[in-house]
């Protein structure tokens, strides 16, 4: 693979990576003061939701009335794009 492709692939990961990131922090403050009724909220709801589902499995023995579901799914998305970003630039450095 070229460079610039492992470079763009990269791009694409990050992009993709920051996205999922804006939904979760937009349905954090959406559960706060949001409208549920709204089709922009329940939009919302409908993408971030099924990523949670597995991770309520694990933090929902955390005690304490906070959902800690969206911090850990956040945590998860930061952490594989630095990593696949790395990955990537680092095998475009060498030129794999």
């Amino acid at each position: 693979m070229g460079a610039a492709l492992l470079d763009g692939l990269a791009a694409v990961i990050s992009m993709f990576a920051q996205m999922i990131q804006l939904l979760v922090i937009a349905s954090v403050i959406v559960s706060w003061v949001g409208d549920r009724s709204h089709p922009i909220v329940q939009m919302i709801y409908n993408i971030t939701e099924p990523m949670y589902r597995p991770l309520r499995r694990f933090t929902s023995r955390i005690p304490g009335p906070f959902d800690w579901a969206p911090m850990v799914l956040l945590a998860i998305v930061i952490l594989v794009q630095k990593v696949l970003e790395a990955m990537l630039r680092g095998y475009a450095a060498r030129g794999l």
